[in-house]
């Protein structure tokens, strides 16, 4: 039941983000070329450190709030998005618990230099 609810509610936000002010808001890893400005980036990583830390699970929020608050700010623009794309993907908050630990096998798409970096931090940490 909530993840159709995550889902649809997700779904909603896509579909009516002309109606937010949102100009592209995909978060599949598109490999744009694009060269954001400072303060392009400054929100993105603002945006991410956010969603770092309201996570569904408080394994999660401890997990990714402190790998944001130490390394999101030396990501360059490819990093950040490959990073938006793990944490915002269609898999649950269990999956992404999984694979940060390293009990399961990520999917091809994120199993990147973020996840590998992800993983050795929660190694460091436990």
């Amino acid at each position: 039941m909530f993840k159709n609810t995550a889902y649809l509610y997700r779904y909603s936000l896509m579909r009516n983000a002309h109606l937010l002010g949102i100009k592209n808001r995909s978060y599949a890893q598109t490999g744009d070329s694009k060269n954001p400005s400072d303060s392009e980036l400054d929100l993105m990583r603002s945006r991410l450190i956010y969603q770092s830390r309201k996570r569904g699970i408080l394994e999660n929020c401890i997990i990714f709030t402190t790998f944001a608050d130490k390394y999101l700010k030396t990501f360059n623009f490819e990093q950040l998005q490959k990073y938006d794309a793990l944490i915002n993907s269609k898999f649950d908050e269990w999956d992404l618990y999984a694979w940060s630990i390293g009990s399961k096998p990520a999917p091809q798409e994120f199993n990147t230099d973020i996840l590998e970096l992800l993983k050795n931090h929660v190694l460091k940490r436990s």
